[in-house]
């Protein structure tokens, strides 16, 4: 219990706050009316904020490796083009195929944001063979400059596919289709503007698919004059019917005033269609596209689908408030404070300079459940003043306002101090949407706590006689339920329930073990199993023996290693121990390749496809291979081993991490035991200075690509001469000298990973290693706010083991579905605890300040039932019915959600009424009563 200084503190605090809620509500109601209305003009004009990198650990060793040699051996953020022919129209070598992939290969290398040095297919050079003829070795493109579609030449691009060993990789290993393999570059190195990835998603569906696929060519020309184009001009072509979405989409002109100057941007509703027959139009293909950017883009596409979930909930959540509250402008108040609250949710974080990734669409809706649960609270405490104690409008909400401003205000503070502590985990994506909760629970506190009391004084109910029969008849209705609940405070069902829920949180503990860390199913599970880009995957990985997941080592030894036997022979020896690891689909490496050119020495015969000792038959076999293949750095120093893995599942992660950790060890072991001059502390050494090199170079480019962000149009000169480039150019050439020093051979080091599998084994690791404290901490910091609430030891062993029972069960469930504890996972267990912590506080805060007005426990909870309870009950049925309405949803992930979160929603619900009241009977004591006293509930604070 508090001390009286302690609740003098608490009224004294109240009447500071008070007259700025009603002795000036009209004051206070306009100031928040205009801070709404610029909020609403600044959310409008929020961008999505899709990033590669925001949903990769960046500090994780992996993202370092993959940073330190993406200029060399290319990052993971890959787009990849597969052109199949349709079952029955034969293999791809024919005019028209071989015309639609240089093509596409074309208009691919084209796309803004693609990165044109590592776009490569057969139309490209760097795609190559080699073979011995007499007099020695020839060589050159797959297609040959004088190409032309004729037969001959479709025999000769044959030949050489085979030749250079294209088959599965480059060819299908049917023969029947093509891939094009690109990289994205998140950054534009000259501009220093982030990739649209809206913009790259729309091109690929218009510059390729669409462009193959589809038989009619649309036109756009303007319907009236528009600046300086006229009615009629043509504004753009393309190959995707937008149908209704047409008016959402914008298109750029080039302005017919003059070169260099802005762009026009005309809007989708200007412009009028016209169909015409494409002429590019194959109707033997199929084009299949995966990558990074199309999962954003088809996120994107449902955004539409999502706001009309948003809005289905809105509306079943007013028409249940109606129901509840019998009143509909007591119904609408709830949802105008949660609007408003997503409305300021979305404004702050547009005033903060920050955008909305599509990922993190689901937290407008938690912002909007919690905003909901409090506003219902506070309605059915009006509603209780009017009715029950006869006041008018006014003195009700003061009356309401003095009983739920600290125990509501707090409840929400829990909320800010569990979402702000998610911010802990280094992962961007995850950051911004801490932040974004945190601005909406900030917001809830002044949309529930100021703007709601303002409101509700305002509110006429009419004749209060009639409101308060209505009332009642509608509450007696529950009556025997809430007489039937309240026996939870006896000493049978108390103890029965608490051994329930100890017998729970066994089994949770022994289910949640299963839950795998990253994904638990093949292709991507933000999207329907069976969507178009998980069909186009799995289309891509039954064709190709590459696949479209690539787990990239590092082979790091000094310069011009790859020439020494016993060097390139230790990576050889990974290759034969990765390719035999179950779940690894191919490899792809220097020795590899050198292997092929060695055999091609001796007639291509079998027996020679093995790696020669020989120093220059080593270089021999090695110099046809260009850097440009993606296999070698320039010196030698690092090689690339493509792992191309059958999918990216957890277990298929994990078992490929752990192989070349172990053969990382072993390998380094027996080189340590035939060479004595070195140890693993020198080597060890060593290979930090190697990534301190890495670490330099990187923020040296990173600062440069802020700085021509920065300053737009700034010159290398400019950029050379500024002094933090000059220290950290400065430093970069010292670690350089360091490595430089360190002139013993060393065991070739395996560095993990690039590639997108890398970066999803890093992010995995990222989310294990946090997982649970951060689920800790964010208990902890909601502790500390229940304790501040009510100063209490029994407050928090009623409310928080509830709490951490349905967060443990929730664990056991997400096994039970199938749903992989990942970045777009983690947060949600720890944000819905949010909604937890408002049941629990608002039944113990009731529960406790009957017992101290004298009830008796059985009696204290039916009070508390009829007063809080069963707000507590409608809002967990109502919010579970809401997001019951995402199992519809064209997203898988959201699908997840509403899953998880109904269980959550209505775990907490019951947690709330049934085991803290059970575990409350055994702390709290009615207070003694004076002989003719009667029991009195009055608010502790």
């Amino acid at each position: 219990m508090n001390s009286n200084n302690e609740l003098t503190r608490t009224q004294r605090l109240l009447r500071t706050i008070e007259p700025v809620i009603y002795a000036k509500r009209w004051l206070t109601m306009t100031i928040l009316v205009v801070a709404t209305v610029l909020l609403a003009w600044q959310m409008v004009q929020i961008k999505r904020d899709a990033g590669f990198d925001k949903s990769i650990p960046l500090e994780h060793p992996y993202m370092k490796v993959l940073k330190q040699y993406m200029a060399d051996f290319g990052g993971a953020n890959t787009v990849l083009v597969a052109l199949m022919q349709k079952p029955g129209h034969g293999d791809i070598y024919n005019a028209q195929f071989l015309t639609s992939l240089k093509t596409a290969t074309d208009e691919l290398f084209f796309l803004p944001g693609v990165d044109r040095s590592r776009v490569s297919s057969i139309f490209t050079p760097d795609v190559r063979y080699i073979e011995v003829v007499e007099g020695g070795f020839s060589g050159g493109n797959v297609i040959p400059a004088d190409y032309q579609p004729t037969q001959k030449y479709f025999d000769l691009v044959r030949a050489n596919v085979g030749k250079g060993g294209h088959v599965g990789r480059y060819v299908a290993k049917d023969q029947d289709g093509a891939m094009i393999y690109s990289e994205l570059l998140e950054v534009d190195p000259v501009t220093g503007e982030k990739l649209d990835y809206e913009k790259v998603a729309k091109g690929l569906e218009e510059k390729l698919r669409g462009r193959f696929m589809n038989p009619n060519k649309i036109i756009y020309t303007l319907k009236k004059d528009h600046g300086p184009l006229k009615a009629g001009s043509k504004v753009a072509e393309g190959f995707v019917d937008y149908g209704w979405k047409l008016m959402l989409q914008d298109f750029e002109v080039a302005n017919p005033a003059g070169e260099g100057l802005k762009p026009i941007v005309v809007h989708g509703y200007e412009v009028k269609t016209q169909t015409v027959p494409n002429p590019q139009y194959n109707p033997n293909i199929t084009v299949h596209i995966v990558g990074f950017a199309k999962v954003v883009g088809d996120v994107i596409d449902a955004t539409m689908q999502v706001v009309l979930f948003f809005l289905m909930t809105l509306v079943m959540t007013m028409i249940l408030l109606w129901l509840y509250v019998g009143s509909f402008k007591l119904a609408v108040l709830p949802l105008i404070c949660s609007i408003t609250a997503v409305i300021w949710e979305f404004g702050l974080l547009r005033l903060m300079g920050k955008g909305l990734d599509p990922f993190a669409i689901l937290v407008p809706f938690l912002i909007l459940a919690v905003s909901v649960s409090h506003g219902v609270q506070y309605v059915n405490a009006w509603v209780g003043e009017i009715t029950m104690n006869r006041r008018n409008s006014f003195d009700a909400s003061l009356e309401t306002w003095r009983r739920l401003a600290i125990y509501g205000t707090m409840a929400i503070m829990t909320d800010v101090v569990g979402f702000a502590l998610i911010g802990l985990i280094p992962i961007d994506i995850i950051r911004e949407m801490a932040l974004n909760a945190t601005l909406g629970m900030a917001a809830i506190i002044v949309t529930n706590k100021v703007m709601m009391p303002i409101m509700l004084t305002w509110v006429d109910i009419g004749d209060p006689v009639a409101f308060q029969d209505k009332q009642d008849s509608r509450d007696g209705i529950f009556d025997p339920l809430w007489r039937l609940i309240s026996n939870m405070v006896r000493p049978a069902p108390a103890v029965i329930a608490i051994l329930l829920a100890s017998a729970l949180f066994g089994w949770s503990l022994w289910k949640g073990e299963g839950l795998q860390v990253g994904d638990s199913q093949a292709g991507v599970p933000e999207l329907l199993p069976h969507s178009r880009f998980n069909n186009d995957m799995a289309a891509i990985n039954a064709n190709f023996t590459i696949g479209t997941d690539i787990f990239k080592v590092i082979a790091e030894m000094d310069p011009e290693s790859c020439v020494r036997y016993d060097m390139i022979e230790q990576v050889d020896r990974f290759d034969a121990h990765m390719e035999n690891t179950v779940g690894v689909q191919s490899i792809l490496s220097l020795p590899w390749a050198a292997k092929q050119v060695n055999s091609a020495f001796s007639e291509a015969a079998p027996k020679f496809r093995v790696l020669p000792r020989n120093q220059y038959a080593i270089v021999q076999a090695i110099t046809p291979i260009p850097t440009s293949s993606g296999l070698l750095n320039p010196d030698c120093s690092a090689l690339a081993v493509f792992v191309f893995t059958k999918d990216h599942t957890a277990a298929t992660l994990e078992r490929i991490v752990d192989k070349t950790k172990a053969f990382n060890k072993s390998n380094a072991a027996e080189f340590y035991e035939t060479h004595k001059d070195v140890d693993a502390k020198y080597c060890g050494d060593k290979m930090d200075a190697r990534r301190e090199v890495g670490d330099t170079k990187v923020k040296l480019e990173k600062f440069i690509e802020g700085l021509r962000k920065s300053h737009p149009g700034i010159g290398y000169d400019a950029i050379n001469g500024n002094g933090t480039v000059v220290a950290l150019t400065k430093k970069n050439d010292e670690a350089k000298e360091k490595l430089k020093g360190m002139d013993k051979a060393c065991p070739v080091n395996f560095a993990l990973a690039s590639g997108n599998v890398g970066v999803m084994a890093a992010t995995n690791e990222e989310v294990h290693r946090l997982e649970r404290p951060i689920l800790y901490i964010v208990y902890a910091g909601i502790i500390v706010c229940v304790f501040l609430s009510f100063f209490e030891w029994q407050s928090i062993v009623s409310i928080m083991l509830p709490l951490a029972l349905v967060s443990f069960m929730a664990y056991a469930v997400m096994t039970i579905l199938g749903i992989g504890m990942k970045v777009a996972t983690l947060p949600v267990v720890a944000l819905a605890a949010g909604i937890g912590v408002d049941y629990g506080i608002y039944v113990y805060a009731t529960l406790a300040d009957a017992t101290a007005g004298g009830y008796k426990l059985r009696d204290a909870y039916f009070k508390t039932l009829k007063m809080t309870g069963k707000a507590v009950v409608f809002t967990g049925i109502t919010l579970g019915i809401g997001v019951a309405t995402w199992l519809w949803s064209g997203l898988q992930f959201q699908r997840d959600m509403g899953k998880l979160l109904v269980f959550m929603f209505t775990a907490n619900m019951f947690g709330a009424i049934l085991l803290l009241p059970a575990i409350a009977s055994f702390l709290l004591k009615p207070r003694e009563l004076a002989p003719g006293e009667e029991p009195v509930f009055k608010p502790r604070h």
